[in-house]
């Protein structure tokens, strides 16, 4: 796996007066706002264990998940709108701090809304469709998902992600990796959905998962290159905005992961029909599809179990509609063909949580000393 590369010498310009302010003023909406947190089930491995069982005698039922008591972001969302129309005056770098300050708005508005009937349209604002490449990766999904229908799941020899005593094992190979980058992160065991989650100061690894050695190697690579090397550097540099996020700048910093995994070979096979599955999955609730239906859809086009379909559309279907996946491929398409078209954006990207749009505007704030 590549190490950091060397500090270059150029100097970067002194940040503007209002730059401090805006900081504080953006983290700290940034560090209470959790779309995810809040949209997650409080009982969802219950939930999908109970559906499980069940699910072919009773033709298909509706999960009874229960959410955590949303949050009052009212004021927060007002905040923010202000800081929007007063930080668009200020030049290019407050268009993009305004940016960001207009998104977190959207994101408030889908915490204080999730778990009930208003989550799906504030999803939708949020993670509305871009550009060309939301079209390129529905093609994408699907052609993933028909080239790799009925391949054959690996014999090979799996691993426990939380056995500290094998060598071969997710939460090994994740602290020998944080050793050699040498990041200020430690690696903790947690009840987790996805293999691996990078936070403040952490990252979490999925408790008693079975993992073959892509699977670990894969989740590695997506971690540290993709998520905890950015959020270490963008603590370093001189602007906030490089930790707090752009606007879009974590759908991309998503495609920036999985550009790291295509060039090292790891989206293949099973890997590749996920990714496809949960695009097909969020594009269905895009379209107003309810939970039986994406998982019926997801057991036509080639979910491998049927706990497999049952997880993802409880995925796509959290909070009452989030279906966040949509963004992930169109995010690896428009972050490959930026690396294609000006390469020497890509270390900016790799700085932070920062968006194909952005990456220009705060490329002289990237470089080190």
């Amino acid at each position: 796996m590549a190490r950091r590369p060397r500090a270059r010498s150029a100097e970067r310009p002194a940040p503007p007066a209002w730059v401090p302010d805006a900081d504080r003023l953006l983290g700290a909406a940034a560090r209470r706002i959790r779309v995810v947190g809040s949209s997650t089930p409080v009982n969802l491995v219950e939930e999908l264990a109970r559906l499980a069982a069940s699910w072919d005698r009773s033709g298909g039922e509706l999960p009874r998940f229960t959410y955590a008591p949303a949050q009052d972001h009212g004021e927060l969302r007002k905040a923010m709108e202000a800081a929007a129309e007063r930080l668009a005056g200020q030049g290019e770098l407050g268009a993009v701090y305004a940016g960001r300050a207009s998104e977190l708005a959207a994101e408030a508005a889908i915490c204080e809304a999730a778990g009930g009937a208003g989550c799906w349209s504030a999803a939708r604002r949020r993670y509305a469709a871009r550009d060309a490449f939301d079209e390129q990766a529905d093609a994408l999904a699907a052609t993933w998902v028909e080239q790799e229908a009925g391949a054959a799941s690996s014999d090979e020899e799996r691993v426990r992600s939380d056995d500290a005593r094998s060598p071969r094992s997710l939460v090994s190979r994740m602290r020998r990796e944080i050793g050699a980058w040498r990041l200020p992160l430690r690696v903790v065991i947690a009840d987790i959905a996805p293999l691996a989650a990078t936070g403040d100061g952490v990252i979490q690894v999925a408790r008693g998962r079975m993992l073959t050695r892509d699977d670990v190697e894969r989740t590695v690579l997506h971690e540290i290159e993709g998520h905890a090397a950015p959020s270490v550097r963008a603590a370093a540099l001189p602007l906030g905005i490089f930790a707090i996020g752009t606007a879009n700048g974590g759908d991309d910093q998503e495609g920036w992961a999985l550009a790291r995994e295509r060039a090292a070979g790891y989206l293949v096979g099973a890997r590749r029909i996920e990714l496809g599955l949960r695009h097909l999955a969020a594009r269905s609730v895009e379209r107003g599809a309810g939970f039986v239906e994406t998982a019926r859809l997801l057991e036509a086009r080639g979910a491998r179990s049927t706990g497999d379909a049952l997880r993802i559309a409880a995925r796509v279907h959290r909070g009452g509609g989030l279906a966040r996946e949509v963004v992930y491929l169109p995010a690896l398409l428009r972050v490959e063909a930026l690396l294609v078209e000006q390469p020497a954006l890509g270390p900016v990207l790799a700085s932070g949580r920062v968006s194909v749009g952005a990456a220009a505007s705060l490329s002289s704030w990237a470089r080190e000393r």
